[in-house]
């Protein structure tokens, strides 16, 4: 019997909080079947709040606490980035997600999407698909301590059986469908419609990514570019 993909269960989500930028988690996201949650806490976070702890505890299967005992210059980013790998390695197939307004973490989300690694950075959790940001709990006015035993040990997390539905295939889509609109402008050379497509994406996509993407359209017949680098359009 041949097994289709819809039968088979969803990747799964790998998100990784730098708590030390963005103090606070979306509840929501908490026990989620698809999400595996890895907090990272600065060694001077020593108080986080009690409905977080609880929430966490009861879902320790799939939440994992990771506190440093000492500072430095990018600690945390550093061990941040050993943790997802780990993840990446594991689950070669998963979607890996960093929560943390901190830009330096782009290198390495480009680094990993150049290995068809499907990775994203986050300026807060409003940016997870599947988040509720009106759920997200920050440090309270009453918190209690974390004890260092309390750190629940990593979850063996299922591989899927099967591929993740390609990002870029999504993000195509997203600009053939804009392209498609009567009244849009289109960029007139292949130079310009790279930058258009890089910042459409909220400068989330690479330059080499956008060069790929214009390279498929023009393969599926959207567009055809001349020797003088100019760009026609068919979108019908």
């Amino acid at each position: 019997m041949n097994i289709q993909p819809k039968d088979l269960p969803p990747p799964v989500n790998h998100v990784f909080v730098d708590f030390e930028n963005v103090p606070k988690v979306d509840l929501a996201i908490i026990g989620a079947r698809t999400v595996h949650l890895t907090v990272l806490l600065g060694p001077r976070q020593k108080k986080i709040d009690a409905a977080l702890v609880e929430k966490l505890l009861e879902n320790a299967a799939n939440v994992e606490f990771v506190r440093l005992q000492s500072s430095g210059r990018n600690a945390l980013d550093f061990t941040l980035a050993y943790y997802l790998g780990r993840a990446a390695l594991a689950d070669p197939s998963g979607c890996f997600h960093i929560v943390s307004k901190d830009a330096g973490y782009d290198p390495l989300i480009e680094h990993l999407r150049s290995k068809r690694i499907h990775a994203l950075r986050h300026d807060d959790f409003t940016g997870l698909p599947f988040s509720t940001p009106s759920q997200t709990l920050a440090l309270a006015p009453s918190p209690i301590s974390l004890p260092a035993a309390v750190r629940p040990k990593p979850a063996s997390v299922p591989k899927p059986q099967y591929p993740l539905a390609s990002l870029a295939e999504e993000w195509e889509n997203r600009v053939v469908e804009h392209f498609r609109k009567p009244t849009v402008t289109r960029p007139r050379t292949r130079t310009k419609l790279l930058s258009f497509l890089v910042a459409y994406h909220g400068r989330k996509m690479t330059e080499g990514e956008a060069s790929n993407m214009i390279e498929n359209l023009g393969q599926a017949g959207h567009l055809f570019i001349d020797a003088k680098d100019k760009v026609t359009y068919h979108f019908p």
